[in-house]
């Protein structure tokens, strides 16, 4: 049997050029692109006649939560959600039991990875509040192959405490020695704790006391602590899930001054505003919140000119039962959304068909930037020879229904249940193996197997390790 598989008749989506071609794989890489390969004796070929050939999309902001007892998602889960959205990267937070932040707990999950993961991971690593600074040692974190540290200027997340300004000076000096990105969950400790206890105080339990006690003033005075103190450390800071325009325009200041930050944010942001939250209540409960029609407006602005480098989904996998406990208390509800199956199509919709970005922004904003931002390119996020064959056929004509139900991630469910989508994955490539295909039914249309995802370390996108 050939090792040689041909996908034809496509129209290849790259992040600077769109072109008719047709694709040679052999094993895991891209041999190359044609613009006849009939010669090709003996090949595997999938007709993507009229159709799209994207590079595969990489979520860099996922909670799959692994190691974690009864776990509420996890890397082979998740991934299977992954897949079916087009994904074939996923770069992993830290939050999980235990959260982490050793080289010790590093190792763990990078080796849970080659047991469970589907579709290829790269690990962040976490620096947390209430330890000493003696009890961190972030050189040797930087050191494991992690490409990234997270923290959280808000307490959030239970698992995962907020540093104070003195630790996130401390931690952004050592970490611009080692080159790699700080991201931060910019919400201010101070204003949100004041602001849940005002609404809480009064008796506010419905869904927009959520969105009103974390406005966008919250986020923006964090980003703005911390470009500053990027600014004074040669830190390269990333705002994590960014969903208020003024901070984006601070950001956007600061980078035309020389500081080196970076900024998501989230398909959420673009297309669910705060009449969704109260239509949704504990099933639209994130942080930041979702905000008014308004703001979404200002903040698509910053995805068109490219302010905003990706976009990624957050996907938290909590159970319905845990979501549902917000219907009467929306405070109840535990904080983030399941996106990772409708990240790629829900943006494409809002972006290419509602506000007509170019193919090729889209691609940047959903598979390049990320790539070339934790060192994956250019083995991830493009189509050319020499990389990894991880490709999407897409055909941005179908329209279909986002429903809970059909979602494969473990937790049936979604923000998005019930809206109308154009633009859908048909098959999902991973490293030269289909993982994904749309045209078939039930469990067939997952193949891969538990395990076949790889740990993508620092780097590996320049030297193509995967050790």
């Amino acid at each position: 049997m050939s090792d040689v598989f041909v996908i034809e008749g496509g129209t290849i989506v790259t992040h600077d050029s769109t072109f008719r071609a047709d694709v040679v794989i052999r094993g895991e890489q891209i041999v190359s692109l044609t613009s006849d390969s009939s010669d090709i004796e003996g090949a595997t070929r999938i007709d993507a006649t009229g159709l799209l050939v994207l590079p595969g999309g990489i979520d860099a902001h996922t909670h799959f939560r692994e190691p974690e007892e009864f776990t509420r998602e996890g890397f082979f889960s998740g991934g299977q959600g992954a897949a079916a959205g087009g994904i074939t990267t996923v770069v992993e937070m830290p939050q999980a039991d235990p959260t982490t932040v050793t080289v010790e707990q590093f190792q763990a999950k990078r080796t849970q990875v080659a047991r469970t993961a589907l579709v290829d991971m790269a690990l962040w690593v976490g620096v947390v509040g209430g330890q000493l600074q003696s009890e961190f040692d972030l050189r040797n974190l930087a050191s494991t192959g992690a490409v990234a540290f997270k923290s959280f200027l808000a307490s959030s997340s239970p698992s995962f405490p907020a540093i104070d300004t003195t630790t996130l000076h401390w931690a952004m000096r050592i970490i611009a020695e080692t080159g790699l990105p700080y991201a931060l969950h910019a919400e201010d400790d101070n204003l949100l704790a004041s602001g849940l206890h005002r609404l809480q105080d009064r008796g506010r339990t419905d869904p927009l006391a959520h969105a009103e006690s974390r406005p966008p003033l919250v986020e923006s005075v964090a980003v703005a602590e911390a470009l500053y103190l990027a600014e004074i450390t040669g830190c390269w800071v990333h705002i994590c899930h960014c969903a208020s325009a003024d901070a984006l325009r601070l950001v956007a200041e600061a980078r035309a001054r020389g500081v080196r930050v970076t900024v998501e944010t989230c398909p959420q942001y673009l297309s669910l505003n705060t009449d969704d939250l109260v239509a949704l209540k504990g099933y639209g409960r994130c942080a930041p919140s979702l905000r008014d029609q308004d703001e979404v407006d200002q903040i698509w602005s910053y995805v068109m000119d490219e302010t905003i480098d990706l976009i990624c989904s957050d996907h938290c996998g909590f159970t319905r039962e845990q979501k549902d406990a917000g219907a009467e208390d929306i405070f109840r509800a535990p904080l983030g959304l399941a996106g990772v199956q409708t990240l790629l199509p829900v943006f494409f919709d809002a972006a290419v068909n509602q506000r007509q970005m170019s193919l090729n922004q889209f691609v940047r904003q959903m598979a390049t930037n990320p790539a070339q931002i934790f060192e994956l390119y250019p083995r991830k996020g493009t189509i050319a020879v020499g990389s990894d064959a991880d490709l999407v056929i897409f055909d941005p004509d179908r329209t279909w229904v986002v429903l809970g139900e059909e979602m494969l991630h473990k937790q049936k469910w979604t923000p998005f249940e019930g809206k109308s989508v154009t633009g859908r994955v048909i098959r999902t490539i991973r490293r030269g193996e289909v993982i994904y295909d749309d045209s078939l039914e039930g469990e067939a249309r997952l193949p891969g197997l538990a395990g076949s995802g790889r740990y993508l370390p620092r780097g590996y996108g320049q030297d193509g390790s995967s050790s």
